[in-house]
């Protein structure tokens, strides 16, 4: 077996992360293929992508035979929704699987006893908030050049999602995903009919040229309005388009339209924060949006780059969720770290009013937006710092000893080992761990455990129906120092 082998296989089982797995028998030994986007049942062509000693990696080339599991579905399939095919209570039940499995072998324990519950994502579809639509070359082919060089051509125009397993070539969204609205997905072929007719060129992420290159979408809940963003690439010349993007629009969704705004930009990795220039073109320029928390409710002003939760309606019951570990009480100091705006710490300051909550967060567009939504929500004792929570800690030892309740909340990298033992070092009677990321937190366990916190709860709450992603929360508690 080489890299580009085509192989007929059969998958068996998912792994973390939502690849398929296929196994071969190889010198009598067996050898584990994963295959990206594969579901348990199918039997499919794959492609070698990455051959390893122990295991190989593979994309699908063709579908031979469906797995007897699968279910047809009313919408388009996407790469955003590789498991929509599965049943729900068959994805909830390979993500429990999943999460039961990696505490096993990383955090050396068994989360079943003390396992507590599997939140459903109030709805299964239709659920984000929030969609990054591409604009891309559709078709590639290479003729041989001298010296057998590959020379490579782009055509077709795309507008939709990224092709799973690369980066340049777009799959057109033709009707609506089920992740996201449905009248502004089945107006997404209108859009790309009109960046056709302009002449320009979609944005080739392999070459770095073109014009068009992503849309950006935000949905309130609570207003159902759009806060649309077009990014383009660099081009003083074009300033016409855009009014007519507005008029159009305008036209097909009416007062639907909250907000439009042009960003410009020629940045390789992340156009839509790393601009040269942003026009605020029509409309208003922040979502109203609300969560509704054990009958609090927070309001919150969302921009284009505010960081929300993309699942509005599971978030309240993460925070739920979160909340009930916490147990807040009138009188305690607890700090809720990697805060990002201060939704946890706006809560648990509403919970237990004469509490002290300490907000800490690095990113400074987080905490400027979570000092605004507590002014907002008139929430009192509750102060935020824009700093590393490793730095804090050094910095303002006085707390050690000091907080009853540490909550962390991380991205999906974790924590870091040093911060977390500052954290660990704060002496407090319990931490509250809400993570995006089963493999991180099974490995931060561990190191729990050894410092005599002990795992007592841990819930599922699934707010990405049909991936692989669960949110885990886990409730940890500090036994009596030897």
């Amino acid at each position: 077996m080489k890299k580009g082998d085509i192989l007929d296989l059969e998958i068996t089982d998912l792994a973390f992360g939502g690849r398929g797995i296929a196994t071969l028998l190889i010198d009598e030994k067996r050898f584990v293929v994963f295959v990206d986007g594969g579901l348990p049942g199918q039997k499919v062509s794959a492609k070698i992508t990455k051959k390893k000693r122990r295991y190989a990696e593979a994309k699908i080339e063709a579908i031979q035979q469906p797995s007897p599991k699968e279910i047809e579905i009313p919408y388009q399939r996407v790469a955003g929704a590789p498991w929509a095919s599965l049943p729900i209570l068959e994805q909830q039940a390979y993500k429990k699987k999943q999460v039961f499995d990696l505490f096993l072998k990383l955090a050396k324990q068994d989360i079943k006893p003390i396992f507590d519950e599997y939140i459903e994502s109030p709805d299964t579809w239709n659920y984000r908030n929030k969609m990054e639509f591409s604009f891309g070359p559709t078709k590639e082919t290479f003729v041989l050049g001298a010296d057998d060089e590959k020379i490579w051509s782009h055509t077709g125009f795309g507008l939709g999602s990224k092709k799973r397993g690369q980066f340049w070539l777009v799959e057109d969204l033709e009707t609506p995903s089920g992740l996201f609205n449905e009248k502004f997905e089945s107006f997404l072929p209108l859009i790309k009919k009109w960046a056709e007719e302009t002449e320009l060129k979609p944005y080739n992420t392999r070459t770095n040229e073109g014009f068009f290159r992503h849309l950006v979408v935000r949905k309130s809940t609570q207003t159902k309005g759009f806060l649309i963003n077009l990014v383009t690439s660099v081009d003083q010349d074009k300033s016409l388009i855009i009014s007519e993007f507005v008029d159009l629009c305008r036209k097909a969704l009416g007062d639907l339209v909250s907000g439009i705004f042009w960003t410009e930009s020629d940045d390789l990795g992340n156009p839509m924060t790393k601009y040269e220039r942003r026009r605020h073109c029509f409309g208003s320029k922040k979502l109203p949006e609300s969560l509704t928390i054990k009958d609090k409710k927070l309001f919150f002003e969302i921009s284009l780059d505010s960081f929300f939760q993309t699942n509005p309606r599971s978030a309240e019951k993460l925070y739920e969720k979160t909340l009930d570990y916490v147990d807040p009480q009138d009188g305690e100091k607890i700090f809720d770290c990697l805060c990002g705006t201060g939704t946890i710490a706006q809560i648990m300051a509403k919970s237990a009013s004469s509490a002290k909550i300490y907000g800490i967060e690095i990113v400074a567009s987080a905490i400027a937006d979570a000092i605004a939504s507590a002014k907002k929500n008139e929430v009192a004792d509750i102060k935020f710092f824009n700093e590393d929570i490793g730095k804090f800690l050094t910095a303002h030892p006085y707390f050690k000893n000091e907080i009853t309740t540490v909550v962390l909340d991380p991205p999906r990298a974790g924590i870091s080992p040093k911060s977390l033992q500052k954290v660990i070092d704060l002496g407090a009677k319990k931490i509250v761990y809400v993570s995006c990321n089963a493999s991180t937190m099974a490995r931060d366990t561990e190191l729990l455990e050894k410092s005599n916190y002990q795992l007592q709860k841990i819930s599922l709450v699934d707010q990405f129906p049909h991936t692989s992603h669960v949110e885990v929360v886990g409730l940890f508690n500090r036994l009596s120092f030897k």
